[in-house]
């Protein structure tokens, strides 16, 4: 398996610092932002397969930072992790060019199935 470059944007730390960890022993390489500012400044300046950001950010929520992101990069694979159910936030979010809305607690083995699928 060949490993993929995943950027992880959510302020939750632990929830973070856990996933990342996780897909780290998958084999693959992982970088953590807090914000949706540095999500949007660290995918712009490094080339990453994918990027799993949460909804929920202090700054800008993940819809507009993805809206960012793609409007600066427009091949830009994202997932997007939340906590809250709303079909109006997932509608935007698909809208915006997200692969899929994910609801916390995310399912590894689902999580790294699609990380796989997203990234060929």
């Amino acid at each position: 398996m060949t490993a993929i470059r995943i950027l992880i944007v959510d302020d939750d730390g632990e929830f973070a610092d856990g996933l990342a960890e996780l897909i780290e022993l998958d084999g693959h390489d992982v970088r953590i932002v807090a914000t949706g500012a540095q999500g949007v400044t660290a995918a712009v300046e490094e080339a990453y397969d994918i990027v799993l950001m949460d909804i929920g950010l202090p700054d800008i929520d993940g819809v507009e930072c993805l809206r960012r992101i793609r409007a600066l990069k427009p091949g830009v694979h994202a997932l997007l992790m939340t906590g809250y159910s709303s079909e109006q936030l997932r509608a935007n979010a698909i809208e915006f060019g997200a692969l899929e809305v994910m609801t916390k607690p995310l399912d590894i083995d689902s999580l790294l199935k699609r990380l796989a699928a997203a990234s060929n």
